[in-house]
């Protein structure tokens, strides 16, 4: 129903939004906690620590990409400490990218130094925002509204709208962060767990389909039917101002 209003668009609309995808990687006693996948222009955090004892520890944090429009920091960020952990905060670029964010941890004894470095990869996307119009109603107020959202039967995420006020309808935003997703069509389907809201028809469910990536272009059927018509028409003009012509054309006189 083109009244439910809700729309998947494959423009970007800024907000904050849960990630799925981490990093919890140790090599050497160095541990690296923090999102493997983002949105663009999100904050995300990482958590940076060792094992090994020493006296004092340093570490540096620098992001490396192809365009690094809106992210932050742009320079070097260097931390000290005394327990070994470490915590940097990240802002995601506008343009989708794989980020690589790489850190060097030094553990210093005395005048002795120890330098660890290590580099992660974080793949920054454009989120597909999903439109949904709650309707309550009822003669009072509801709060905190669940919605959950399916794609192809598999759950993506869930979102939670603090209140949907009585007989009015709320508008809200879920964007969700498509990973792995192949090109092609898709179902989408959203559920409303909380009793007494409903969709603009009635119910707590709704399916709808869209296409991920580029849709198929049908231009060369266009083309080539408008091409074979142009043909046919030619050949029919031709044959009719060659019967046409054999029709009228007097006969040839002969000299004796």
């Amino acid at each position: 129903m083109r009244g439910m209003a809700i729309v998947i668009v494959l423009l970007f609309i800024g907000s904050i939004l849960a990630l799925s995808g981490s990093v919890s990687a140790a090599e050497g006693g160095v541990h690296i906690e923090g999102p493997t996948w983002a949105a663009t222009e999100t904050k995300v955090k990482y958590r940076v620590y060792i094992d090994e004892p020493f006296e004092k520890y340093k570490c540096t944090m620098l992001l490396a990409g192809r365009n690094l429009t809106g992210a932050e920091p742009l320079n070097e960020v260097t931390k000290t400490s005394t327990n070994g952990s470490f915590e940097f905060e990240v802002t995601t670029p506008k343009v989708p990218q794989t980020v690589y964010i790489s850190f060097k941890l030094y553990g210093i004894n005395g005048d002795k130094i120890r330098i660890f470095e290590r580099k992660i990869s974080l793949y920054v996307l454009r989120p597909l925002p999903i439109k949904v119009k709650l309707k309550n109603p009822n003669e009072y107020d509801i709060q905190n509204v669940e919605l959950k959202f399916y794609v192809d039967g598999d759950y993506i995420g869930n979102m939670l709208v603090d209140k949907v006020k009585a007989n009015s309808t709320k508008s809200v935003t879920y964007n969700w962060l498509p990973q792995n997703l192949q090109e092609g069509k898709h179902t989408l389907r959203i559920e409303i767990a909380t009793p007494g809201i409903v969709f603009g028809n009635g119910k707590n469910i709704y399916s709808y389909q869209f296409y991920y990536g580029k849709p198929p272009s049908y231009d060369y059927i266009y083309y080539s039917s408008v091409g074979i018509l142009v043909v046919l028409a030619v050949m029919l003009v031709f044959t009719y101002l060659s019967r046409k012509g054999r029709k009228t054309m007097a006969a040839p006189k002969w000299r004796k």
